[in-house]
């Protein structure tokens, strides 16, 4: 079996070049009918150099023979599902992150390092559940794989249903319209729920928890439904869910069903998303920046989507 371009390059050197001198690739033989021959080496060069040529496309060059044709990315979209991580920002509970300054900036224009010290808890901010969050002997944050932490997207839009009910739920009802509407969820995808609650975040603890002071639980917001994750974990093989909110049980669980099924199932659950309606219902892909925190039980990371 022969390159392709092998023959022609062939005809053409032998067309060219009657006693070709030696090269380093090895002598050539002199052919009795007064022509010669290329050694085998040369051959496979020169077939592989035209099969190279066939594959690649033109470019364009200057002088001395660099290219100047670009490199250019294939366009997508990309949106940061991540709120900023705050010291004021909205939390479960009510230990707030706190932000010590020991490098100040240098002056501006000036070089020099700056530096601050960070104190928090684990499940502040946009952050990630490992299972070992709620099950005991389950998969802490380092054992998170990332093939599990880059996965398609799919996005139940609940947002009607959040604004008549606080406490709304992803349910199986809710499943099934998506899948009429767009398709079956993909195996390993991750299904997120916009609720429309992300647009809270900014207002501060009560509204995004829901209640009217910050003793007051439980608290007031959407979720999923339990039976609704076993379905995702037993028939669809999820790689995990996410929220827009603080919990992917609603504010009033006081058992936390969603949590449980998801963690026995070795699932993960991500919470506090944002810009969750910018997303198309499926075709994204989502990816996790999930620090492999040592020993932690999941916690903050950077969430994006393109499509």
């Amino acid at each position: 079996m022969c390159l392709a371009g092998t023959r022609e390059a062939v005809r053409n050197a032998d067309q060219t070049q009657a006693t070709p001198p030696p090269t380093p690739q090895g002598p050539h033989t002199h052919d009795p009918a007064g022509g010669s021959t290329l050694s085998r080496r040369t051959l496979l060069g020169a077939g592989v150099t035209a099969a190279v040529a066939s594959v690649l496309p033109a470019t364009p060059a200057v002088a001395g023979g660099v290219p100047t044709q670009r490199w250019r990315p294939r366009r997508r979209r990309t949106v940061d599902l991540t709120h900023v991580f705050a010291t004021g920002m909205p939390t479960y509970g009510n230990e707030k992150p706190t932000r010590e300054n020991f490098q100040p900036p240098a002056p501006e224009g000036e070089f020099g390092f700056y530096n601050n010290r960070w104190t928090f808890t684990e499940h502040v901010g946009t952050h990630l559940d490992a299972p070992g969050h709620v099950i005991g002997g389950g998969r802490l944050a380092p054992q998170i794989r990332p093939a599990e932490l880059i996965a398609p997207a799919v996005v139940i839009d609940i947002r009607r249903k959040a604004a008549r009910n606080p406490n709304a739920v992803v349910t199986m009802n809710d499943v099934r319209a998506f899948e009429r509407r767009h398709g079956r969820i993909p195996r390993r995808a991750a299904v997120l729920m916009d609720s429309g609650w992300a647009a809270r975040w900014d207002d501060g603890d009560l509204a995004y928890r829901g209640t009217d002071s910050l003793d007051e639980f439980p608290f007031n917001f959407p979720g999923f439904d339990a039976e609704a994750c076993e379905f995702l974990v037993a028939r669809r093989d999820i790689v995990g869910v996410g929220v827009d909110t603080l919990s992917t049980d609603p504010g009033d669980s006081t058992t936390f069903p969603a949590h449980e099924v998801l963690g026995r199932a070795d699932r993960w659950g991500l919470e506090n998303l944002a810009n969750l309606r910018t997303m198309p219902p499926r075709g994204a892909t989502i990816t996790v920046g999930l620090v492999p925190w040592e020993k932690g039980s999941g916690g903050p990371c950077r969430v994006f989507a393109s499509w």
